[in-house]
């Protein structure tokens, strides 16, 4: 509903007023037909007239309450925007005064709307007292402890069931890496955030699979805990195992970005990647907004600049996380709108995997934009256009509208609900939710590629 909203459109809406006029009418047809065959008495139709008041009492009800919670929907963005605006203008004070009534009208666990409205409102208050305190570090995430880990994981394999999303970024990025292997023996694939490592298993699959057998497969697995790396490591490895594929993985503990320095050669960046000359190399980069994945974004483009692997693939959110805070506010608010209905349809109002994901994922992402601007608003220019970012140094895109996009246009049909849309667009995969893309897939290969 707020997403409606905040295109200046209606908001959904139930049809009620239909609905009604097509149950009185098929109502009055079964009387009139017993009329005119003789077999409706007196106290029947006293029973029909009840029924038919009863069931004008009932969509009056539902008319209210669709009118009420738009009139909810409305209140709530009102107020949200208000409270942003005034955070805008460092009227603080104002700000918090705010915050109690949007606490009052929003909840976690209420509609759409209200979920969405009880996660800005908390990404708010966090502002405000970090607009009070004067600091706006990045929440850090130097290092995940086991139970944040773990937390992460049950909240994306929740993800992961109720919706297309994980799904879309694995299915697109592993056929593209497997198309690019049609003639290799070896591959390195460097993953720049490999988490749990839930994306590889799937290519292991397809891998395995080939007439043309790998002899090695390594992955480089990095993330911000030596010990999680190592536990991810493991799994993977007894899953190559179990499909008889060599494997060899390399777990290392940090921020791509922050490692590649102005003095640093080649030789220097392949020995701390562990890359073998002659080795094909594929670099995987998902981003989002849980932490800072790669500390500077400037310091990986260059090593993607120095290394110039075969493949390079990103998934990106549809999301800007520069600019002012009331147009990135905005925008968020916008965003997450389509993500929570995304979520929310097809799912009943008390699912606890949703309720996962929105806590642990959906709400962190928020409270970094809204909060503190991002994970990473530390003075650095972020960028903003990867694809014009790669062009300039060295990469062209590589189309995923071949296997790629029939690989999710027949994922979308495991999902029964109509909202989501896929599109393809200048040679790059965009998943949306009523036309509003949400994640942007694409691959790069170097310009001087045979």
């Amino acid at each position: 509903m707020l997403q409606s909203l905040l295109l200046q459109q209606p908001p959904p809406m139930m049809n009620t007023t239909t609905s009604k006029r097509s149950i009185g009418e098929l109502h009055n047809d079964d009387v009139n037909i017993a009329s005119t065959v003789g077999v409706i008495s007196a106290g029947d139709a006293d029973v029909i007239e009840s029924s038919r008041i009863k069931r004008r009492n009932i969509e009056d009800t539902l008319l209210d309450q669709s009118e009420e919670a738009e009139s909810s929907g409305l209140r709530l963005l009102g107020l949200l925007l208000q409270c942003a605006e005034c955070i805008a203008a460092d009227n603080l004070d104002l700000a918090n005064n705010l915050l109690p009534e949007i606490s009052e009208l929003s909840s976690p666990f209420g509609s759409s709307p209200e979920r969405v409205a009880a996660y800005f409102a908390d990404a708010l208050q966090a502002r405000v007292i970090s607009s009070y305190l004067g600091t706006y570090s990045p929440l850090h995430i130097q290092t995940l402890t086991l139970t944040q880990n773990q937390k992460i994981y049950n909240a994306l394999q929740s993800y992961n069931s109720i919706t297309p999303f994980i799904k879309f970024t694995h299915f697109t990025s592993n056929q593209a890496i497997f198309q690019s292997l049609e003639h290799e023996e070896t591959v390195h694939i460097i993953d720049l955030d490999i988490m749990q490592g839930l994306q590889w298993p799937g290519l292991f699959h397809i891998l395995a699979s080939r007439t043309r057998k790998l002899r090695s497969v390594k992955i480089t697995g990095i993330g911000t805990s030596i010990h999680m790396l190592e536990a991810t490591g493991r799994r993977l490895k007894d899953f190559a195992t179990s499909l008889s594929l060599p494997f060899e993985f390399v777990p290392l503990e940090a921020k791509i970005g922050n490692m590649v320095t102005s003095s640093m050669t080649l030789d220097d960046v392949t020995d701390f990647l562990k890359i073998q000359s002659g080795e094909p190399v594929v670099v995987h980069w998902m981003h989002h907004c849980l932490y800072d994945v790669t500390g500077s974004d400037y310091g990986a483009l260059r090593l993607l600049e120095m290394i110039k692997p075969k493949l390079v693939t990103i998934v990106e959110q549809d999301l800007s996380h520069g600019g002012s805070f009331l147009g990135r506010f905005v925008e968020a608010l916008h965003y997450y709108s389509a993500l929570f209905d995304a979520v929310g349809d097809g799912v009943e109002t008390d699912n606890v995997e949703r309720f996962t994901v929105e806590q642990q994922l959906f709400g962190c992402e928020i409270k970094n934009i809204v909060a503190v601007g991002g994970p990473k608003r530390t003075g650095e220019v972020k960028v903003e256009r990867w694809g014009e970012e790669l062009g300039r140094v060295g990469f062209r895109p590589v189309s995923l509208a071949g296997n790629p996009a029939a690989q999710a246009s027949l994922l979308l049909g495991m999902f029964p609900w109509k909202g989501y849309t896929l599109v393809e667009e200048n040679g790059c995969l965009k998943l949306g939710w009523k036309d509003l893309s949400l994640l942007t897939a694409s691959a790069w290969e170097p310009l001087d590629h045979e």
